[in-house]
């Protein structure tokens, strides 16, 4: 969500929130919700990142369609629909959330604003995704400078020399989102950083010139003493004998 949804709701519609369901851990790697689980709850994040991944058959490897933080709501999609669960969801870092039964949780949606919240909410995940899909055909240097900029505005935490993206994701979880293969993710990374946009560690990633989706890093510059002057071709006129 642009915020944390417990926090958004009125105090008595948190406290009936946390009547309703139960708080429930969850360790780094572990599933929270499985595609295709039946009825399944409804998730408020305390804590921690979860990615979320589509099968596109139950043969095929998923692919990372997105990446949640504390205050974003699980499968609020499948709930209103009244559908099984159209992803998975894994924790990237060790995870809280707060587990509401769906049928409690559609009891809990009789209320405007509630509806409005979430109306925002998938408004806003929808336009996320909607930009991402722009950068499809994109070269993979494109796409994985988009990517680590959405990951900047939305997870970053500023520093003294840049920002820091903490958020559990690897190489070839990166490489799964933009759709690329691990080698190339690997080989734009080390790219970026014999450039000076950006370190890394485990797991993390140490922002310290800004990125646009748009702009640089994308393609460097080429120095015009490299190209030289542009030469315009001159158009020769054939003489016509008049007669």
């Amino acid at each position: 969500m642009g915020g944390d949804f417990l926090a958004a709701v009125t105090e008595r519609q948190r406290q009936r929130l946390l009547d309703l369901g139960r708080h429930v851990d969850h360790t780094a790697g572990s599933t929270l919700l499985h595609q295709g689980d039946p009825a399944p709850p409804v998730l408020i994040l305390r804590s921690g990142f979860v990615k979320a991944l589509r099968a596109a058959q139950s043969d095929t490897p998923p692919t990372i369609v997105d990446l949640l933080g504390a205050g974003d709501v699980l499968g609020v999609e499948d709930c209103l629909a009244r559908r099984p669960s159209h992803l998975s969801y894994v924790a990237t870092k060790p995870v809280r959330a707060l587990e509401v039964p769906r049928n409690a949780f559609h009891g809990f949606l009789d209320d405007d604003r509630v509806m409005a919240l979430i109306a925002v909410d998938m408004a806003v995940r929808l336009r996320l995704r909607n930009v991402a899909l722009g950068f499809a055909t994109a070269k993979v240097r494109s796409r994985l400078t988009a990517f680590l900029t959405r990951l900047q505005a939305l997870y970053g935490v500023p520093g003294d020399a840049g920002v820091v993206i903490d958020v559990g994701l690897n190489h070839t979880d990166i490489a799964s989102a933009i759709g690329a293969s691990p080698a190339s993710v690997n080989a734009e990374m080390a790219k970026l950083k014999s450039e000076g946009y950006l370190s890394t560690g485990y797991k993390t990633i140490h922002v310290k010139e800004r990125l646009r989706e748009d702009g640089p890093p994308l393609f460097p510059a080429v120095s015009s003493a490299l190209i030289g002057p542009r030469k315009i071709p001159q158009l020769r006129m054939r003489r016509i004998a008049m007669g």
